[in-house]
């Protein structure tokens, strides 16, 4: 092969590269939501963190379990419902970041049907107040997946916006002790 194939080949092969991300970001939707929650920062990372207590916040997750214990490469098996169609769908996530009382990255696995990706962020304000930051990005298709039909992307993002705070609400309801 010439010289000028390979650059040629090279160049194809980033073309496709970026290609297939321009596709992938179509596909995507990402929110981000933020709360003050009035507790130390360590009690809600230590319960934020852990997504075996997502059930108590997030009404889709019907349980998590975990393989190992919190840190970088755990993998936690999440079973949701989706939809009455889907009511135990299974998620394989891998803590791709964990830096103690700061943020944890859940991330897919590399050979899911669908990617997801979780960012729980914890940032300190004062003895007992804390922002809590909530971040997600999903592929879209895992609507059409559920329902067996394709919603327009602006109805799945609204949805996931209001999802997102009412969650945000529920986890402020369990971590804000009673006064």
């Amino acid at each position: 092969m010439q010289p000028g194939g390979q650059r040629n080949y090279s160049q194809l092969a980033s073309m496709l590269e970026r290609y297939v991300q321009l596709e992938l970001n179509l596909m995507l939707i990402k929110a981000n939501k933020e709360i003050i929650v009035h507790n130390s920062l360590e009690k809600i990372f230590d319960f934020y963190s852990n997504p075996a207590n997502d059930y108590l916040w997030r009404k889709e997750i019907n349980q998590t379990e975990l393989k190992g214990d919190l840190h970088l490469g755990t993998h936690a098996y999440e079973y949701s419902k989706l939809s009455t169609k889907k009511a135990n769908n299974l998620v394989v996530l891998e803590f791709t970041e964990f830096k103690r009382n700061e943020t944890v990255t859940l991330q897919s696995i590399k050979d899911s049907r669908f990617y997801l990706k979780s960012v729980r962020t914890v940032q300190y304000i004062s003895e007992n107040r804390t922002r809590l930051i909530y971040e997600i990005e999903f592929d879209s298709s895992i609507v059409k997946y559920a329902l067996g039909f394709n919603l327009p992307k602006f109805i799945i993002a609204m949805k996931t916006n209001f999802d997102m705070k009412k969650y945000l609400s529920k986890l402020k309801s369990i971590l804000e002790p009673e006064n």
